[in-house]
C-alpha cells in the first residue's frame, strides 16, 4: 500500500513539474480500474496545463489535520494519553483498522470509488469522523491544494446533507486571517461536501504533545485565537468546540488558524442549547443544559491556554457525569499549582477566562485579547502606580465630580419643569404666574430627594441579593440558568420584547392600576368646575400616590439597569448594533416616562399653599407675580381663579397653609 502511494506521489510531482510521462504504458500497468481512471484524469490535466507549479504535499493526521464531531450529552469512552485519562471527542478509523484516535497511515490512497470529486482530485484521506471525512485534494481549476470535507454515505441516515452545508455557510460568514476559509460547496457522485484552505502545519494538540509551552508562546497563541473568536462572534456565531485539535499553527509564518465549525451555531438559535463540544473544554453551565454563548467560547479558550502550558486540564473526569459532578463540587486545578514559574499576569488572565461564574469571565474575546496584548514574554514588569494626590488623579476626580454635578442639576431642572408645568397646565394658571428658574429648581429638588434616597435603598437591596447569590450556590446556579436562558434568545427580538413589555407595563400602571388618580387630574384639566370627587388628590390619597411613586421608581430603576448592563451584552451578540442601540434608547425613554408621571402630580398632591381671605371667602395663593397674586378657591362651585393686587380691599393674609383638595383642613 505504501509503495503504491509513493508511485502516485512521484507521478503527480512529474505532472506538476512538466516532465515527460509515458501515459499509455502507465495505464496498461495499472493494477485496477480505479488507478486507470486516476491516470486518465492526470493525463488530461497534463495536456491542458503546460506547467503545474503547485506540488501536492504529504500530510499526516497526527501532525497536521484534526476532524472533530460534536458530542452529545451521554458519556464518552476513555482513552489513555500520557498516563492521564482524557475524553476523546473524535474517533478516527484509518483504513485497515487501528485504535480510536490513531492517525491514518501517511500516504494512504483515496477511498475506493472517490478518486475524483467534481474538479477536485482526491490525493489521500487525512481524517475521518463519525459523519464526515476529510481529504487532501488538488483543485484542478485553480491549481492549488485544498482540504475537502465530505459527508459519509453511511452517515446520511443520521446526519442530513444540509447539516454539512450549514457548517460551510457558517465558515463562509467569517473572513479572517486566523479562521480557515471555505471556498465552495457542491454535490458530486451522490456526496455533499465543501472545500477549504489546506493548512500546512500542525495542530496545537500535536505541538503540546512535544512539550509544554512557555507563557510567552501561549500568550502569542491566545492573542491570535482571540482575534479569530472575535471575528466568529462578530458574525453572530458561537464556535462551541474550541480545543487544541481544532487550532493549527501554520508552518509558513506560524499563524494560528481556527478550524472545524461542525459544532458551531448561530447565536440565539434554539439548537445552541444542545450540549455539544469537547467535554474537557466545556464550561460548567453547559453541563446544566444552559445555552452556549460568547462566554462559553471564552471558557474553552482559557482551558486551551491552560492545556498548552500544563499539558493537563483544569477539571478532569472519565465521563460526562463525572465532569458534571466535578464542576458542581468546584473541583479544579489551579494554574499556579501546576506551573509556579508562570507570570502572575498570565495566570490571572487564564483563571479569569475559566472562572466557573460566566459573569466573572471576559465579556468578549476582544476584552481577553486586550489583556493578553500586555502580557510580557518572561516575567511581569511592575508599573508604578501614581500617588493618589498626584495632579492627574485630582483632575480626574474633579472631572468626574463635575460630570456628576452637571447630571444632577440637569435632572433636577427637568423634573422641576415637569412638576411645575404640569401643575400650571392642569389648573390653567395664567402664564404671568408661571414659576421661574429658581422655583423650577426648587420643585425639581423636592422630586430628586426621594429619588436619591430610594435609589440608595434599592442599590443596597441589589447588593445584598448579589452577596446572597455568591454565598448560596443553588441561587448562583439558578441565576446562571436564567442568564443562559435569556442569552439564548435572538438579541434584537429580546430588545424589542423588553421595549414592548415596558411600554405595556407603563399603560397598566398609569391607566389601569392607578387610573382613578390620573382620571381626577384629567377631569380638572378638562373642566375646572367638574363635580367629580377630588378627595383622592388630597391627604386621603397620599398612600395611593406613594404606591404609584414606589412602583414607577423601581420599574424605571430596573429598566435603567437593563439599558446600562444588559443591552450592551445584546449589542455584542449581534451584527445589528444600531438596532440594539435604538431599542436601548427606547427603554431609557420608557424609564424616564415612568419617573415623569410620578413627578407630574407632586405640586397638586403634596405642596401646601398660603390660606387667605378675600370677600369673606377663603382661597389659596397658587401664584405670585410682582404685587399681584393668583387665588384659587377649590371649595367654591366652579373653583374660580382670581387675579388681584395684594393691596386690594377685602384681601387678608392668614398664617395658615393647606393642601389644595383638603377641605377645611389648615395649619
Amino acid at each position: 500500500m505504501a509503495g503504491e502511494s509513493d508511485d502516485l506521489d512521484k507521478l503527480f510531482e512529474s505532472v506538476a513539474d512538466g516532465e515527460s510521462v509515458d501515459w499509455d504504458a502507465l495505464e496498461r500497468s495499472a493494477p485496477d480500474e480505479e488507478s486507470r481512471a486516476l491516470i486518465r484524469q492526470l493525463r488530461l490535466i497534463a495536456e491542458v496545463a503546460e506547467v503545474h507549479r503547485s506540488q501536492v504535499d504529504e500530510v499526516a493526521l497526527s501532525e497536521d489535520v484534526s476532524l472533530t464531531t460534536p458530542v452529545g450529552a451521554g458519556g464518552l469512552p476513555i482513552q489513555a494519553a500520557g498516563g492521564r485519562r482524557v475524553l476523546p471527542e473524535l474517533s478516527t478509523t484509518p483504513k485497515g483498522g487501528g485504535p480510536p484516535g490513531s492517525a491514518s497511515p501517511v500516504g494512504s490512497p483515496p477511498a475506493p470509488n472517490f478518486g475524483v470529486w467534481g474538479h477536485l482530485l482526491l490525493v489521500r484521506r487525512i481524517g475521518e469522523g463519525s459523519y464526515g471525512e476529510v481529504f487532501h485534494a488538488h483543485d484542478t481549476w485553480l491549481d492549488h491544494p485544498v482540504a475537502l470535507k465530505l459527508l459519509k454515505p453511511e452517515a446520511e441516515s443520521r446526519v442530513q446533507p444540509s447539516d454539512l452545508l450549514h457548517e460551510a455557510r457558517r465558515l463562509a460568514r467569517v473572513r479572517h486571517d486566523n479562521v480557515v476559509r471555505v471556498h465552495g460547496a457542491d454535490r458530486h457522485n451522490g456526496r455533499v461536501g465543501f472545500w477549504m484552505d489546506f493548512i500546512d502545519g500542525e495542530t496545537l494538540a500535536a505541538r503540546v504533545s512535544k512539550g509544554r509551552l512557555s507563557a510567552g508562546e501561549a500568550s502569542s497563541v491566545g492573542l491570535e485565537l482571540c482575534r479569530a473568536l472575535a471575528a466568529v462572534h462578530r458574525a453572530n456565531i458561537i464556535h462551541r468546540d474550541v480545543k487544541a485539535q481544532n487550532v493549527m499553527r501554520a508552518h509558513d509564518g506560524g499563524g494560528i488558524i481556527l478550524m472545524d465549525f461542525g459544532a458551531g451555531e448561530f447565536q440565539g438559535n434554539a439548537l445552541a442549547t444542545r450540549p455539544q463540544g469537547t467535554p474537557l473544554y466545556m464550561a460548567p453551565e453547559l453541563f446544566e443544559s444552559s445555552a452556549a454563548s460568547v462566554r462559553t467560547d471564552i471558557y474553552a479558550a482559557g482551558v486551551l491556554l491552560f492545556h498548552l502550558v500544563t499539558n493537563a486540564f483544569p477539571v478532569n473526569g472519565g465521563s460526562m457525569q463525572e465532569l458534571r459532578e466535578a464542576h458542581a463540587r468546584g473541583e479544579r486545578r489551579r494554574l499556579r499549582d501546576e506551573r509556579p514559574d508562570l507570570p502572575d499576569s498570565f495566570i490571572s488572565i487564564v483563571e479569569r477566562a475559566i472562572d466557573p461564574d460566566p459573569i466573572r469571565r471576559y465579556a468578549t474575546a476582544g476584552d481577553m485579547e486586550a489583556k493578553l496584548s500586555g502580557e510580557p514574554s518572561s516575567r511581569p514588569v511592575l508599573v508604578p502606580v501614581p500617588p493618589r494626590n498626584s495632579r492627574s488623579t485630582v483632575l480626574d476626580y474633579l472631572k468626574r465630580a463635575a460630570i456628576a454635578a452637571v447630571t444632577l442639576v440637569g435632572l433636577t431642572a427637568v423634573f422641576g419643569f415637569i412638576g411645575a408645568r404640569g401643575f400650571e397646565i392642569i389648573l390653567r394658571v395664567d402664564p404671568d404666574f408661571y414659576l421661574g428658574l429658581p422655583g423650577i429648581l426648587y420643585v425639581g429638588l423636592q422630586a430628586m430627594i426621594p429619588f436619591v434616597a430610594y435609589g440608595i435603598f434599592g442599590a443596597a437591596i441589589l447588593g445584598g441579593m448579589a452577596g446572597v447569590r455568591l454565598m448560596v450556590k443553588p441561587l448562583g446556579r439558578l441565576w446562571e440558568r436564567l442568564l443562559a436562558f435569556a442569552n439564548s434568545w435572538d438579541p434584537i427580538a429580546t430588545g424589542a420584547a423588553v421595549v414592548l413589555a415596558s411600554a405595556g407595563l407603563w399603560i397598566v400602571v398609569n391607566r389601569v392600576v392607578f387610573a382613578d388618580y390620573f382620571n381626577a387630574l384629567y377631569a380638572i384639566m378638562d373642566d375646572p368646575a367638574t363635580s367629580r370627587d377630588l378627595s383622592i388628590l388630597g391627604p386621603s390619597g397620599h398612600s395611593i400616590h406613594l404606591n404609584h411613586f414606589y412602583v414607577s421608581f423601581y420599574i424605571s430603576m430596573f429598566l435603567g439597569l437593563a439599558a446600562w448592563w444588559w443591552f450592551p451584552a445584546l449589542e455584542r451578540r449581534t451584527t445589528s448594533s444600531s438596532a440594539i442601540r435604538a431599542l436601548r434608547w427606547a427603554v431609557v425613554a420608557v424609564a424616564f416616562t415612568f419617573l415623569a408621571w410620578a413627578v407630574l402630580p407632586r405640586r397638586i398632591a403634596w405642596e401646601r399653599y398660603p390660606l387667605v381671605e378675600f370677600d369673606n371667602r377663603t382661597a389659596l395663593v397658587i401664584g405670585t407675580a410682582g404685587d399681584e397674586v393668583l387665588l384659587y378657591s377649590p371649595d367654591d362651585p366652579g373653583r374660580p381663579r382670581r387675579r388681584i393686587r395684594q393691596d386690594a380691599p377685602g384681601y387678608r393674609k392668614t398664617a395658615d397653609t393647606r393642601f389644595l383638595f383638603d377641605r377645611g383642613q389648615a395649619e
